[in-house]
Formats: C-alpha cells, structure tokens, sequence
C-alpha cells in the first residue's frame, strides 16, 4: 500500500531535515511512543491500519526496503516522515569532515580518526549512507579502498567520497599542474572492484578524484542508479567503461570533468533517463544511444555535436552558456532542437536564442513542432534590443501553443557593456502569435528598460488566459535615471512600474499583475536548481 503512494522527482530526500516531533520519540523502538495525541493526528490525515502499527513494527518494515523506497514512506502520513532515520541502530548515517585548522599533518590525521571511529563501530552493522570528505594534503589509495570495503560490509547504499573542492587557480586550464595532481587523490583500478562488492549501493558520489580506467572485467554495479563526477579527472574511455558496468544507472552527472573530450552514452545504458553535463570545459561531442533518455541538462561551452539516438523522446532540456562569445561557434545544435518534438520543459541562455536566429530562418519548417511544451525558462546574460529581437524571433520561428508558463531571469549586471542600448526602442515588430494557454508568467531583475517593457507590453497583449505576471524588481538594481522619475512624484519604483504596467492593454481581464523587491519563490521554474548551481 506504501509503494502506491505518489513518486517525488528525486528519490534523494533532503538528509538534513530534522524529525518531526512524532519520529522523535521512536527513538526508543518502543510501542508506548504512539500517543493518543499522534493517533488522533494520524486519523485526521486518514491513516490506515498499518499506520497504527507500533513503532518497532513500523520500523521492521522499514527495515526490509531500500532506503529510496523507506524515504518515500514519509508520504505517507506525518507518523511515517523521518521514521525510516531510524531503522538501523544509531547511528544510521556516518559523516567523517577534517576540521579546518589541520596543518601539513591535516591527511594522516584525518585518517587515524577514521579508522579509530568505524574499528569503534565494527564491520557488519547497517547504515544508510557514508559521506567523506578528504583533506587534500596526501593521497589517499589504500585507504579509500579500505573505507570502502568497509561500507561493502555494512550494506551501504549512499557513498560520497570528496577531495576538497579544487580552487580557482586549480581548475584553470594548465597553471599549477603539478600541485592539481598532488591535491587530487588517484583512485587506483582496484578501487573499482571494491566498489563492486556494495551490492546495495544505490548512490555514488565522487568529487576530486583522479579516476583510473577499470578493467574490462569488473564486476557490474548492479544496483547503482544515480552516479556523479565532480571535478574528477576521468578520461572518455575510463567513463565508457564506469557506465558500462551500471546496467541499472538511472541518473548520470558530469560536472568539471577536464578530461572529457568525447561523451559517449551507449546502446547498453538503456534504463539512463537523466544526463546532466556542467563545465566540462574540453568536451567536443556528445554522443547518446540511451533510447529512455527523458532529461538532458547542459551548461558550459557549446559542444560541435549533439547527437541522440532518440531525441523525441526527451521531455526535459536545458542548454545554457554562461559566457558570451564575440562570434557564433560551429555547432549542431540548432539541428538538434529542431528535433526535440515532446520537449515538456525547455530552458534556454541568450546564445541559444542567437543560435536560433542564426540558422533557424534557413529551415522555418522545422521548428514548428514544440507543441507538447509546457514551461519555457529565458535565462537573459544581456538584454541588448538585439536580445529583444531574438526572443521575438524565437516565437516566431517556434510556435509554442500549449505554453502555459513562461519564466525570464533578466541580467542583474548594471555595468553591462552594451548598455546604452538599454533605453533604446527597436522599431521592429513584435511577432503575431497566440499565447493561448499561458497562464503564468515571471520576469526577474527587472529595471524596467524600454525593450524590457516593451517584452511585458508583448506578453500581456498576446496572453489570453494569463492569471499572474509576477515582476521581481530588486531595488539595488536600480539606475540614476529612475531615481528622476521617483523625484516626479512616484514614492518608490515599484510604484512607477506599477503605474507604467497599468497602462498596457492586457488580452486577459483577470490577469493580476504582482511587483516585489524580493522573490517569496511561489512560482519557480521547474530548472530553477540547475539554474542555482551554475
């Protein structure tokens, strides 16, 4: 009855939430701690007969599940929500951080202290999940094999090893070469087969390792399903091999990965639903053959080839560059979008939107097959009027008529180069289409420019059923010239923009337009984390 219970979008509950006051007490397993009181709660949320099982038997339950499936329980009712915490004996979850005023000695000491805790603990005793973070004084090959081995016999399913996050200057692109090796700890091709023996591992976490190419015979991790890279030197074929031996990996992230050139996904990757690819600053070309593909997440460089096996059958894209780039560099991407045809959510960056002006006009045909979108997010580097422009192309070119939310971070950078074209007004026209289904709307760091309330003006005219225009207008964004119209009689700026929005036609009688200094988060967009982190 619990496994019928509605999935969460991630699997990976927040660990550090704290427990309810009905969990706390079950810390004694014992069945006194159902009260009265969380009876009578549990009754009004509609709890069945399980629910009113004692806590030591709830806890046996519990016992028996993945930990993926024991978290889930906590949709159940508020009497289950933190309980699966406790299912093993304290402590559930083991944390081992090196304090920050470790000197040279920081590694050997940080090692001591984690042999002493789990020689403390012993070996065979369950938990949910190991986390280390190394100090990167010294290497660490034997004794990353040892942890492991360790975690192996306590059935882990969640393992985060980390070498401390590499500086600036140890992620550039080749100073300090020597001193990055020496603070990446090498995990040798062994390691990979004591990794093999968690057969309940469920989640891999790696930061800052330098990962050798595993043998061709490893041992299948076969029930891995979320594996993340950060920062790891990990070459195209040692990756190839890695994903080759999770049959069941749902959820790959590659972020920082400097020694990717070619990401090749294979045929054999068939359950990969999710891909996500940050600052992988080498990579040229990526390449996916997993037909159950859904989400694709990229930021960082445009790559010269995309190229997916099954592109029709992606729900859930987000392409974005950080940087501007004085010219338009070769990529396939603009073909690539042109095949997304059951894209559900779409994030695009300002270059793409380039892109799209670029070499959509020479195949207009193409693009119009976004009809199964549903939220498009605008992530806005420079609002140039040629910035202006590219949006109205972008409806222009791909018609969206089952759009129901629209989400544009504008830029925040006041210095802005460009930004003299700010306060100049395109005489172009805006695009003649139908936002028929466009329901929401959110414009964030908004100075109220002239192309930037001339985009508002755009939307509130085409957008028929719109219900909310939220507009985040942060104060610390605002230039000297709209400290001249505060002087003309408005008593703040927010005022001024909701006198000047007032005045524009709205298609939709019951669209509410809302204005704030802050953003209180009621709409978010569905890649706003991606977003966070980049």
């Amino acid at each position: 009855m619990m496994m019928r219970q509605r999935k969460k979008s991630r699997w990976a509950a927040d660990l550090s939430l704290s427990l309810p006051p009905s969990s706390s007490a079950s810390a004694s397993r014992s069945s006194s701690s159902t009260s009265s009181t969380s009876s009578s709660a549990g009754h009004q949320v509609g709890d069945d007969r399980i629910t009113e099982l004692p806590d030591t038997i709830r806890l046996h339950i519990l016992s028996l599940l993945p930990l993926k499936y024991a978290i889930r329980t906590g949709a159940v009712s508020s009497r289950w929500r933190g309980l699966w915490r406790l299912r093993w004996p304290p402590p559930g979850a083991l944390e081992f951080s090196p304090p920050t005023d470790l000197g040279d000695a920081a590694g050997d000491e940080f090692v001591a202290g984690v042999d002493r805790c789990l020689s403390v603990r012993g070996r065979g005793r369950r938990i949910d999940s190991l986390s280390l973070a190394l100090p990167p004084s010294r290497r660490y090959d034997f004794d990353i094999k040892r942890w492991v081995e360790y975690a192996a016999s306590c059935g882990v399913e969640d393992l985060r090893l980390v070498v401390s996050h590499p500086s600036p200057a140890a992620t550039s692109a080749r100073p300090g070469r020597r001193a990055r090796r020496h603070d990446r700890a090498a995990v040798p091709s062994a390691f990979f087969f004591s990794i093999c023996e968690c057969s309940n591992l469920a989640r891999l976490t790696l930061s800052g390792l330098h990962l050798s190419s595993p043998s061709s015979n490893i041992k299948q991790l076969s029930s891995l399903e979320v594996l993340s890279l950060h920062a790891a030197h990990v070459t195209d074929a040692a990756l190839r091999r890695i994903v080759a031996a999770c049959p069941f990996l749902r959820s790959l992230d590659l972020s920082l990965c400097r020694k990717l050139r070619r990401i090749v996904i294979s045929a054999a990757s068939s359950r990969l639903t999710s891909l996500t690819i940050i600052d992988c600053v080498r990579a040229l070309e990526v390449t996916i053959s997993a037909t159950s593909l859904r989400r694709f997440r990229f930021s960082g460089n445009y790559l010269t080839t995309y190229s997916f096996d099954s592109p029709n059958r992606l729900e859930d894209v987000y392409i974005s560059s950080g940087s501007p780039v004085s010219s338009l560099p070769r990529s396939n991407w603009v073909k690539a979008l042109t095949e997304l045809s059951n894209v559900k959510v779409l994030t695009l960056c300002n270059l793409s939107l380039q892109y799209i002006m670029a070499e959509g006009t020479k195949a207009t045909g193409e693009f119009r097959n976004f009809r199964n979108l549903r939220e498009l997010q605008l992530l806005m580097g420079m609002m140039t009027d040629d910035n202006l422009m590219d949006i109205f192309g972008f409806f222009r070119l791909c018609e969206c008529p089952r759009l129901e939310k629209l989400f544009i971070e504008l830029p925040t950078n006041m210095r802005d180069p460009f930004i003299e074209k700010y306060l100049v007004v395109s005489e172009e026209v805006p695009p003649d289409v139908d936002f028929e289904y466009l329901k929401i709307i959110k414009l964030n760091s908004f100075k109220g420019h002239s192309n930037e309330m001339r985009l508002v003006r755009f939307l509130l005219e085409k957008a028929g059923s719109l219900e909310s225009l939220v507009v985040v207008a942060p104060n610390e964004l605002m230039g000297e010239e709209h400290n001249k119209n505060i002087m003309d009689g408005c008593p703040n700026f927010l005022h001024f923009l909701q006198l000047q929005l007032s005045r524009f036609a709205k298609a939709s009688g019951s669209a509410q337009i809302t204005l704030s200094e802050h953003d209180d988060y009621k709409f978010r967009p569905t890649h706003w984390e991606v977003y966070s982190k980049v």
